[in-house]
Parts: C-alpha cells; sequence; structure tokens
C-alpha cells in the first residue's frame, strides 16, 4: 500500500453534529502532513486519527465560512503549546489575509511571537502549490456568490473567495469540491482523477449520479453530509441507483493515495 493517503477529518454538514467534526481533511505524503480546512471538531479528530503535530506543515483554507476555518487559530495554539519550532505555512483566499492576522492578535497568538513561525500566504483561483510530494491547484467556484447583495448592501470588503482543490500524488489524483454553488461548479473538472470527494449539501444529487453511472473517475465519495435522516435518504437514493462507485464518506475514512 501507498505511504500516502487522505483522511476525512471531519464530514459533517455547517450544522455542527455530536458524531461529526465539521470540515477537515489530511493529506499524508511521506513524513509530511497537509491540513485542508479546518472546521469545529477538527483538532480533536486529528489527533484521534492518530496524526502527529510536530508533522503538521501547512494548511490550505478553501473558504471563510465557520465550519471550514473555525479551528485555524486552535491549530496554532495546539502547535504554540506543544512548543512547535517548525515552520506552519498558512494558505487562505486573498481576502482573509488581514482579517486573519488581525483575528490571531485578538486571541493573543501573535504571529510574531507564537511558535511555530508562521508564513500567511493569500491565493486565488489558478493558484499551484507543488512539493512535499504532491501538488495541489485551486480552482475558483461560485459558492459565495449568493453573498453579493448583502456585500454590496452593507459595503464590507469580501471578494466571494472559495475555492475547489485538485490534489495529485505519485500514486493517485483527488478533487476536493468543498462547498459549491452547484454541480456546475465542478463538471468540467470530473475527469482523470481516481477520486471526486464532493459536498452534498449543495448539489443535485440526480445529476451527480448521472455523470458517476458513466464516468470513468474511480470513486465518488459524498461529504459534508448532514443529520442522521438526511445522510440515510442519501444512502437510500444512492443504493436505488445502483451504483458501487459512491459512497458516503463519515469521520476516520483514509484512502490511499
Amino acid at each position: 500500500m501507498s505511504r500516502d493517503s487522505f483522511t476525512v477529518l471531519g464530514s459533517s454538514s455547517g450544522l455542527p453534529q455530536a458524531d461529526r467534526a465539521c470540515s477537515g481533511y489530511v493529506l499524508k505524503t511521506g513524513e509530511s502532513l497537509t491540513l485542508i480546512d479546518c472546521g469545529g471538531g477538527v483538532s480533536s479528530s486529528f489527533l484521534r486519527c492518530g496524526f502527529d503535530p510536530w508533522k503538521l506543515d501547512r494548511v490550505f483554507v478553501s473558504h471563510t465560512h465557520s465550519d471550514h476555518c473555525c479551528e485555524l487559530t486552535l491549530v496554532v495554539q495546539m502547535l504554540h503549546v506543544l512548543g512547535s519550532e517548525r515552520r506552519l505555512d498558512l494558505f487562505v483566499p486573498d481576502e482573509f489575509v488581514r482579517p486573519l492576522l488581525a483575528y490571531l492578535n485578538a486571541v493573543y497568538m501573535l504571529p510574531q511571537h507564537v511558535a511555530p513561525a508562521l508564513q500567511i500566504q493569500g491565493y486565488g483561483d489558478g493558484f499551484v502549490y507543488h512539493g512535499d510530494g504532491f501538488k495541489l491547484k485551486a480552482i475558483a467556484n461560485q459558492h459565495l456568490e449568493k453573498a453579493a447583495e448583502l456585500i454590496e448592501r452593507y459595503d464590507v470588503p469580501n471578494r466571494m473567495q472559495c475555492h475547489s482543490f485538485r490534489l495529485s500524488t505519485s500514486g493517485a489524483t483527488l478533487l476536493y469540491s468543498a462547498d459549491l454553488a452547484g454541480f456546475d461548479d465542478i463538471a468540467p473538472h470530473l475527469h482523470d482523477l481516481d477520486y471526486a470527494l464532493v459536498e452534498s449539501t449543495h448539489v443535485d444529487l440526480d445529476r451527480l449520479l448521472q455523470h458517476a453511472r458513466s464516468s470513468s473517475i474511480g470513486r465518488y465519495i459524498l461529504t459534508h453530509l448532514g443529520g442522521d435522516d438526511e445522510t440515510a435518504a442519501i444512502q437510500k437514493q444512492v443504493s436505488e441507483a445502483g451504483l458501487t462507485n459512491v459512497s458516503l464518506a463519515f469521520d476516520g475514512l483514509c484512502l490511499p493515495m
């Protein structure tokens, strides 16, 4: 089995649940760990899944809804309390760089003072990271465009940045949808993949299942799941479609990469 892996730390929708953390994932490549999104409960899930905080090198945040980023400062605090002095790279949407700096100061995680050494980098559509055995490409989607009217009304500086991520290692390629405006956001990118990790809250599931029926993608995994009744309904729809290449995520699911 490949030494590289992709682990689901949190598979919940935006509504916190007792038995699921909110959005968060770990890409392990060799001895390096990359955290992708860090919603509520992700820090505890990271430890529960047996990951070593001393090996965490970087964090990518897809967008700034709380269920995808609210524990970012807690991750910094965890490493600070442990005394880690290695560099931690934080990749966040361009619009979040200044607010994040202000928030770190507000919660007494002053970047110029804390261990680890923080490197905060903003990114946008088309950004590519290549290193530590993997490649990541950020793909803008329209999930936050629905906020345009409010942003104009209240004259706030938000740029409505939300991104899906295409991740490639030597062993596999995965598309993480993050949150979407709809299936059309990712439809052009559903090719040449071993895994498509797609949120279930904002997509037309019928269209997704129809795509999966004739697709060459190895496995579709539905995440961002609601409560028991909602999840059971999704599982029923998948089962009735008779598809063996579609499954539901759960906290702790580990995919070989």
